[in-house]
């Protein structure tokens, strides 16, 4: 008889955990300054995720991998490997970038959560929301948590992506 399950076996080749909050922690620390440098040159955020995030979350996790593989003895890496690395990292880069997110909407662009609210309002699916509506979706507690979740999601595209980018060893099949 044809066995239709197979047993996938792959070789952990380093510390993928431990680095996952190393670079996860220096990610959410590049995506605040990010944040606050686009608010210094005057081109403030609208929203709690926008692209110049998007890309710097997918710039910084295929940093990591190319860092965290060049570490490796033999530069040896597996997809499996990379997707947890990335994966884990954009998850506390998420964290991170959330709490700073909630201090930058509170103390540094009070006019954020207005900004946000405005942008809503011009959405023809929200026309029959209410402005306390409104209001409790672009506070500063829900903009944090919008950046967290929105990162966590992104960080699961991008970690596909950077593991099929940067993999240089198929897992073996039995």
């Amino acid at each position: 008889m044809k066995k239709i399950v197979r047993k996938y076996e792959s070789v952990m080749h380093g510390p993928y955990q431990k680095m996952s909050v190393k670079y996860g922690i220096a990610t959410g620390v590049i995506m605040s300054l990010v944040l606050l440098i686009r608010f210094l040159v005057k081109m403030p955020a609208d929203s709690p995720l926008s692209m110049v995030d998007n890309i710097a979350l997918l710039a910084c996790m295929i940093a990591a991998g190319v860092h965290y593989k060049t570490k490796l003895e033999d530069n040896k890496i597996t997809f499996k490997e990379l997707f947890l690395l990335t994966f884990y990292s954009a998850c506390i880069a998420s964290v991170v970038y959330g709490v700073f997110m909630y201090f930058y909407a509170r103390s540094i662009d009070t006019q954020m959560s207005v900004r946000c609210m405005q942008k809503l309002m011009n959405i023809p699916e929200y026309s029959s929301y209410t402005k306390e509506q409104f209001e409790s979706m672009s506070g500063y507690s829900a903009l944090a948590m919008q950046a967290v979740v929105f990162n966590i999601v992104m960080g699961i595209l991008w970690a596909f992506v950077s593991g099929i980018i940067l993999r240089n060893e198929k897992s073996s099949v039995k």
